[in-house]
């Protein structure tokens, strides 16, 4: 989560104050590996309302047009700040004030893979299909997980996306590549 581990033993502990000391010794590596680079990646979205079905009741809660809240969408740089709830679903903060808004009441049973969501003050990919709460208003043809390959996914925490607004057209195009592996998702590297 955004502040806490959970660290699960599958054995008794003998000295706490040694794992104490283990531990702390992890987290001074993975300080190291922090100042590694970062990178900025497009991520293609269809925000059409065949592919994001809460986003003119979105639109609606907002006061603002669909075009309005594609626009905002679109241009925000956001930062990866962990993974998880599934497999490569990106929680990404950055979400403009203006756009946020609770979660749904009621939770939607069936949202698709790729849907891009808004949840509260962040926005996320879902990574495969599943229940969730969240406010969909478009879908990426993009896999965010890949549990064959290594790394499953090429986010990471640090990371940054932006949005770039596709037509169903150019989705059906992109799908097809990215099932016929020729699609390459476009990142540069930033500062750490």
């Amino acid at each position: 989560t955004y502040n806490s581990i959970l660290i699960s033993y599958s054995f008794a502990i003998d000295n706490f104050n040694d794992e104490i000391l283990a531990l702390k010794a992890c987290f001074d590596a993975m300080l190291a590996v922090e100042n590694q680079s970062k990178r900025l990646w497009t991520i293609p979205v269809c925000y059409d309302p065949d592919f994001g079905p809460d986003l003119e009741d979105y639109a609606k809660a907002k006061q603002m047009s669909i075009s309005e809240v594609i626009a905002q969408h679109a241009s925000a740089i956001y930062t990866v700040y962990f993974i998880g709830f599934l497999p490569g679903f990106l929680y990404l903060g950055g979400l403009p004030k203006s756009l946020a808004l609770d979660r749904k009441a009621t939770p939607n049973l069936d949202i698709k893979k790729g849907a891009v969501a808004i949840g509260g003050q962040q926005t996320g990919i879902y990574p495969q299909d599943s229940p969730g709460g969240w406010h969909v208003i478009g879908n990426t043809p993009v896999p965010l997980f890949r549990p064959n390959e290594h790394p499953p996914s090429v986010f990471k925490a640090g990371d940054q996306l932006t949005f770039q607004s596709i037509s169903k057209t150019e989705h059906e195009q992109l799908s097809l590549a990215i099932k016929t592996s020729t699609y390459n998702l476009k990142s540069t590297i930033i500062d750490a």
